[in-house]
Order: C-alpha cells, then sequence, then structure tokens
C-alpha cells in the first residue's frame, strides 16, 4: 500500500497543467483602420490593436496617409462587417492591453486567420514583438514570402547591390545569428530562442526593448532576454495529496483493528480450550 502511495505522489508531482490562450467571441462594432477595430464584449465597446501587426497608416493625426493604406483598411472592415463569427485570442506572451488601453489580441472570423491575411496580401508588416508570441514563426514564413514575390507594401521593394547593408546580430544562450538589412529598412526577429525552464522576454538593445518598426541605419546587437519560470506546485495536488494520505491512514486503521480482533479472539479461544 506504501508503494502505490509514494507512486501516486510521484505522478501527481510531475504532471503539470496546460494553460491555453484566453478566446471570447465578440461582435463587429466600428471599422477604425488595417491593424485596429471596436468590437462589443460584454455589452461594452473595447478598441482591439491586431498583434504583432502594423498597416499603412490611414487616420493618424500626424502622418499622411501612407500607400496600401487604404487597401489594408477596406479590406479588415469588409471582412469584420460581413463575418458571422469573430474570435479574439489573448496571446499569453504578451500583455492584454496597451497603454492606450486597447486590447492586443489575434483576430479569427469565421475561422479564417486575419493577421495571416493582411501579410499574405502584402498589407501588413510583422512589427511590435515583444514577447513569446503564439502565432509569430508561422506569420513570419507568409511575410518572407510576401516579400519574395514583391506583393502589396514589397512591390517596390528593389534589390541593388550598391545599397548599403548593415549587420543585426542576435545573440542568444551564447549563440549569434547575422542577418543582413538594407539601409532604411526594418528587420524581422527570428525565431524565439528556447532555454529550458526560461520564459523569453524579447529583444533587447543595450538596456531596452528593441522596436522592429524602426529603420535600421546601423550594424545593432540584439540580445534575447529570459525570465527564470518559477517551478510552483498547483495547490489541487496538494489537496489530493492530502486525500490520498487520508485513505492510507483510514485503510491502514481499519486493518490494525482487524488484526486486533483476531489477536482477542484466538486468545478467548485458547482460553476456553484449555478450560
Amino acid at each position: 500500500m506504501k508503494r502505490i502511495f509514494i507512486g501516486v505522489i510521484l505522478f501527481l508531482l510531475v504532471i503539470t497543467p496546460v494553460y491555453a490562450n484566453e478566446k471570447v467571441e465578440v461582435t463587429f462594432s466600428k471599422c477604425v483602420d488595417g491593424d485596429t477595430a471596436k468590437f462589443i464584449l460584454n455589452e461594452e465597446e473595447i478598441t482591439a490593436r491586431f498583434l504583432a501587426v502594423d498597416t499603412p497608416e490611414t487616420v493618424h493625426p500626424t502622418k499622411e496617409e501612407e500607400p496600401f493604406g487604404k487597401e489594408a483598411s477596406n479590406y479588415t472592415c469588409e471582412k469584420l462587417t460581413n463575418a458571422s463569427k469573430i474570435v479574439l485570442e489573448y496571446d499569453d506572451g504578451s500583455d492584454k492591453k496597451d497603454k492606450y488601453d486597447r486590447h492586443l489580441v489575434w483576430v479569427f472570423y469565421d475561422n479564417n486567420f486575419l493577421q495571416e491575411e493582411l501579410l499574405r496580401l502584402g498589407y501588413a508588416k510583422i512589427a511590435y514583438i515583444y514577447g513569446d508570441y503564439t502565432y509569430t514563426d508561422e506569420l513570419q514564413q507568409v511575410e518572407n514570402n510576401s516579400r519574395q514575390n514583391k506583393i502589396g507594401l514589397w512591390s517596390d521593394y528593389i534589390e541593388e547591390e550598391t545599397e548599403e547593408e548593415y549587420t543585426v546580430t542576435f545573440s542568444y544562450d551564447g549563440k549569434t545569428e547575422k542577418v543582413e538589412v538594407k539601409s532604411g529598412e526594418v528587420v524581422s526577429p527570428i525565431s524565439n530562442p528556447k532555454k529550458n525552464n526560461y520564459k523569453f522576454l524579447g529583444w533587447y538593445l543595450d538596456d531596452e526593448i528593441y522596436d522592429f518598426s524602426l529603420p535600421v541605419t546601423s550594424d545593432i546587437k540584439l540580445v534575447a532576454k529570459f525570465e527564470k519560470i518559477s517551478e510552483s506546485v498547483p495547490v489541487y495536488i496538494y489537496v489530493i495529496a492530502i486525500i490520498v494520505f487520508i485513505l492510507v491512514i483510514v485503510t491502514n486503521y481499519k486493518n490494525s483493528r482487524r488484526k486486533l480482533k483476531t489477536k482477542v479472539k484466538n486468545k478467548l479461544k485458547k482460553k476456553l480450550l484449555k478450560k
């Protein structure tokens, strides 16, 4: 019985709960631009900023309308306006809201991934990666394909051997990876590095997190920063362990009483036989 008890405890201690990104179904309320929209959540209107992408400006207070900004805005508005079902997904690797109180979310409509579509059509670029986001690797492949095929925003992208290039060095866990970037262009982050028992916080330039929407104008070195994950045991494991412990005590107590009764009966039988 003791071996069974120890086995149960060891099994409970090694299992860890799996948490999925929080998803909420919302109703479309209002168009804003290509990467922002308003929705109704729990009878309240919220502003949602689409996570990890940036579309050209159309309504910026200090910037003029940028190429493909109108196309991106119209596409987003048309898809969300006519969607039968819209689901917003919060990413465990990101803050839930930004400093403007906008909800930072992945957007799915009728089982379509809006961020992926904007990148595929060349209406957006990957930007504002500040953590280990769920769909980053997948979206980087989509953006690279649009860039190589000169789609949308990338249609004016012309490679010239005479253009000045800079080196962006990504450093993580004792390793380095270098990316060549033409002057004035942005660099996309490499796949988020992994480190056992650590959470990836983002790419840092000196002591500040790097903004991947900024153009590269010199050689830079980006360093991955990690945070150690606390290995706390969930409360329910302690509860189950206590229940198992109590069952073992009760079982042992019943066995002890049974043995004592048997012993007393045997002694009485012996006395009666002697008489």
